[in-house]
């Protein structure tokens, strides 16, 4: 026999179901939804921008096409730069990654202090190759991993100073940072060059040259490139009320030569009746007589002035700007 339920019974169970208290004791309960934690992951920092990506991906595009040019010359064989990816990690993620047996190249700017510095991490297998070219040596697809010596050391650093001749100007067209080599190494002993955490840009290129495929890993810390954010992003338009810039913008504008006319009055006519005219028609211009003439600079009125005589030659007197005789 089925029991009707008062309503102070129906009232408790609805009040019961919204708190989520149905069912008893510690099971979990349909009316209430379990809290489950959120993964972050910190390695993947979001400091650099998308448009600060897209803009460095475009110059060091640029720079690609410029540094295989020249190393192809310095080399006397072909070799081609590509940007292939670009990851934003922190510092200890995007150190540890580069490849192993890489020489790394550390790059100052002229932004200063010690956060102001980038890596270049080459693989020794690119540089051994180039150095076989460079002393004349015979074209091979590789050379084996080997100890740098001091000779080593001495000719990549002139192959990196070329290339940093290539990337430099690159550089300083998109933030107004200048790149200067300051020593080659290891990579394991360059990971002092920032902290741990730092948001980091890594930009790899590949590198072909003599039918093989290298890498190379240009990795760019927030810190070194802080001061110029908006700039690297494009947002940066320059000094505003610098006293020189205007002086030297002012000076230019008024060498420019401008086309000076007196104009009585103007009317419009179509195509058709300024081919019916015929000698001795009259045109009106329905100006008054005594309203003088406009003097136009261009296309811009910017005087009215009276007509008349200096000497020998017509001439028109200056009298009011045309915004005040409006």
């Amino acid at each position: 026999m089925s029991e009707v339920m008062s309503q102070d019974a129906v009232s408790a169970l609805v009040e019961a179901a919204r708190t989520g208290a149905l069912g008893g004791g510690d099971a979990p309960t349909a009316g209430r939804r379990t809290k489950r934690p959120r993964r972050v992951d910190f390695t993947r920092p979001t400091k650099f921008t998308s448009d600060q990506q897209r803009r460095l991906h475009r110059a060091l595009d640029g720079f690609c096409r410029s540094g295989g040019t020249r190393l192809s010359a310095e080399l006397r064989t072909a070799v081609e730069l590509e940007v292939i990816d670009l990851d934003q990690l922190a510092w200890s993620m995007a150190h540890g990654s580069l490849p192993r047996e890489a020489v790394g190249a550390t790059i100052t700017t002229d932004a200063g202090g010690a956060g102001s510095r980038l890596l270049l991490a080459i693989e020794q297998g690119f540089l051994l190759a180039a150095l076989d070219r460079l002393l004349g040596g015979a074209d091979r697809a590789g050379s084996p991993t080997r100890r740098f010596g001091d000779i080593d050391w001495a000719l990549s650093s002139l192959l990196l100073e070329q290339l940093l001749s290539q990337l430099g100007p690159v550089w300083q067209d998109l933030c107004g940072q200048r790149l200067e080599l300051d020593r080659l190494e290891p990579t394991a002993e360059s990971s002092h060059l920032a902290s741990v955490s730092e948001p980091t840009l890594a930009v790899t290129f590949e590198v072909r040259l003599l039918k093989r495929s290298t890498t190379m890993v240009l990795l760019i810390p927030y810190v070194a490139v802080a001061s110029v954010a908006d700039a690297l992003g494009g947002n940066d338009h320059g000094p505003v009320g610098d006293d020189a810039t205007t002086a030297d913008t002012d000076a230019a504008v008024r060498a420019v030569d401008v086309v000076v006319r007196a104009e009585v009055a103007r009317v419009r006519l179509t195509i058709g009746a300024v081919s019916a005219l015929r000698p001795g028609d009259v045109l009106r211009l329905d100006a008054p007589v005594d309203g003088g003439v406009r003097i136009c600079a261009d296309q811009t009125p910017v005087f009215v002035g009276r007509p008349g005589r200096l000497a020998a030659r017509r001439a028109v007197q200056v009298l009011d700007p045309v915004e005040e005789q409006r």
